[in-house]
């Protein structure tokens, strides 16, 4: 009897400590909008956006899913924004046409008095087809780079999301 009454506070205590977990994981899942000094955007349900952003970049999420079969390995969707000091909008749009295997799209204007580029191209990402959506905003001194890389099977599912995105991302 006297393990008993601990025992079941104990349990108690697990499940609501389980409850609240799954409800901050499935949070950080949510649509959110992201404000920085520099920019912002809105990152889409069904990405997760660490707290330090991977390696040189501003901001990075990904996708909680991964790809079927081949690309098991390779997350079906995953976000990055990269910031190019002292680099002009023409540079950075060949560029990112060089790295890619096919041009399937390409628009070019000026938003708030900012050269920008939309570019989608397809490539490959450890030997996996990938098709990745950029929108380049030109800056006085930087362009700024928003790169959505998604696995084609799975571009439709992600459509909708990616145009939220690209549409929400704006310099300050």
């Amino acid at each position: 009897m006297e393990i008993l009454i601990p025992g079941l506070f104990l349990v108690g205590f697990m499940i609501w400590a389980s409850t609240r977990i799954k409800r901050n994981a499935a949070k950080a899942f949510e649509r959110e909008e992201v404000e920085t000094p520099e920019f912002s955007l809105v990152k889409p349900e069904g990405f997760l956006a660490p707290v330090d952003p991977a390696e040189g970049t501003l901001f990075s999420a990904y996708s909680k899913e991964f790809g079927r079969d081949d690309a098991g390995r390779v997350r079906q969707g995953t976000i990055e924004l990269r910031r190019f000091d002292n680099a002009n909008l023409e540079e950075v749009c060949e560029r990112v046409k060089a790295e890619s295997s096919d041009l399937i799209e390409e628009q070019f204007g000026v938003i708030n008095e900012a050269k920008c580029a939309n570019i989608v191209v397809a490539g490959r990402v450890s030997d996996v087809p990938v098709h990745t959506f950029h929108k380049m905003i030109a800056a006085r001194d930087a362009v700024f780079q928003l790169s959505v890389t998604v696995l084609p099977d799975h571009k439709e599912d992600y459509l909708r999301r990616i145009d939220e995105l690209l549409a929400s991302f704006t310099l300050k």
